[in-house]
């Protein structure tokens, strides 16, 4: 009896833990304003982006490697050099039934 409350304390821990972490975790973005109009739109990672730089076009999705470098489908592009960020709608597939 006592070894079946232990696991159960246990395992209430791990999962409050688990849950705790998910709660307090930061989630990397990109912050993009507006000179204009001053409107502010933030790119999230694993958004799906298509990326201008001086040279070449990039289409993917978007993961962050350090503060100063950006990954899409494996290709290392520096924030500096990004000359125009396009955000992808998701587009959803519906079947008739």
């Amino acid at each position: 009896m006592v070894l079946r409350k232990s696991i159960v304390c246990l395992f209430s821990i791990i999962s409050l833990s688990f849950f705790a972490s998910d709660v307090y975790s930061q989630k990397f973005h990109l912050e993009l304003k507006s000179i204009t109009s001053n409107r502010v739109r933030k790119v999230y990672e694993n958004d799906i982006v298509t990326i201008h730089t001086a040279y070449k076009r990039y289409k993917g999705r978007l993961k962050f490697i350090t503060k100063d470098f950006i990954s899409i489908n494996g290709h290392r592009i520096r924030i500096e050099n990004i000359i125009k960020i396009e955000i992808e709608k998701v587009k959803v597939k519906t079947t008739k039934t």
